[in-house]
């Protein structure tokens, strides 16, 4: 009778080595009498975030936002992997099992939590130092940015190099800095920058622009205060960058929006919406400090409209 009553207590079941993996992956099989394959388990979990780290210590190409994703789609199928191999280890042991030293609840806390802190230090370093999600919440950067869509910032790409024109920034609202912008930069330090009749115009020369047909929007049309936005597109050529531009069409009793020139200050950039006639941008707060730039919008992961447009965002 106490025979049996030890079997049952130390029967290992489905559903918590499934949950221990699910926890930590890894643990489920640790749980299960695995030691080195839970071990092994949870290197292969956690061995993405030091390789994102030397990424973007190292490197500033383009693809870097693209093998950061692949490398958390990784550690996410290695967790899957390890919850579906600890409940077959489950199943096969059953009641057959001998508890080992480490089946106590102090060795998995332990492990919990050293792997844990680990991985969180990771993750915080990360994100405030190689790349962040942000949600763009406004149309300011329409037609290249929907309202809603889910970008990548990469934080590391400046750090040997300035924005450069036509570069997408995120950056601080200089007006209230617990909110986050995006915008396009058309000007650096050192350049003038004017607006006239909707014509913009970089040290004096104005920037080449092609139409393009209203078709452009289709799958991505949005409304503003309830109406259709429509305008004239245009892809706009700045240097070596190409992108995108939509000039909305504005009430009668509106002129449209020209700008004086000025000379963009050192350490600064200029900055404006695609969205140009329905931007909230340098012309109203001036050009912006470049220590207060997060990064360079490099990757569409998450497209409210259109899912095409998922991947590396194109200027």
């Amino acid at each position: 009778m106490d025979a049996d009553k030890v079997i049952l207590k130390n029967k290992r079941h489905i559903w918590m080595a499934a949950m221990f993996s699910l926890i930590m992956p890894g643990l489920g099989q640790v749980y299960c009498g695995k030691l080195k394959r839970g071990l092994v388990l949870n290197f292969l979990n956690i061995l993405p975030l030091p390789l994102i780290l030397f990424l973007f210590d190292f490197s500033t190409a383009p693809i870097t936002i693209p093998i950061t994703l692949f490398l958390i789609l990784a550690g996410g199928i290695v967790q899957l992997i390890a919850i579906c191999d600890s409940a077959y280890i489950a199943k096969c042991v059953g009641t057959n099992y001998q508890l080992k030293d480490y089946n106590s609840s102090l060795v998995y806390i332990l492990f919990i939590l050293i792997v844990s802190a680990g991985s969180i230090g990771s993750g915080l370093y990360l994100r405030d130092q190689a790349c962040e999600a942000f949600r763009v919440p406004a149309a300011s950067c329409y037609p290249n940015i929907v309202p809603n869509d889910r970008i990548i910032a990469n934080k590391s790409v400046y750090k040997s190099i300035d924005p450069q024109r036509g570069d997408l920034v995120v950056f601080l609202n200089p007006a209230n800095r617990q909110v986050n912008f995006i915008k396009r930069v058309v000007a650096v330090a050192g350049d003038t920058v004017e607006i006239k009749d909707d014509q913009l115009y970089v040290n004096d020369e104005k920037l080449q622009r092609r139409k393009l047909p209203q078709s452009t929007l289709d799958n991505i049309r949005i409304e503003i205060r309830g109406k259709p936005l429509d305008g004239e597109i245009f892809e706009e050529i700045n240097g070596n960058a190409k992108y995108k531009i939509i000039l909305a069409k504005l009430p009668h009793d509106k002129m449209s929006l020209n700008f004086a020139k000025i000379t963009v200050p050192d350490h600064h950039c200029f900055v404006l919406g695609d969205n140009r006639n329905l931007s909230y941008d340098s012309r109203n707060f001036g050009p912006v400090l470049l220590a207060t730039i997060k990064g360079r919008a490099d990757y569409l992961y998450y497209p409210a409209k259109d899912w095409s447009r998922f991947g590396k965002i194109n200027k």
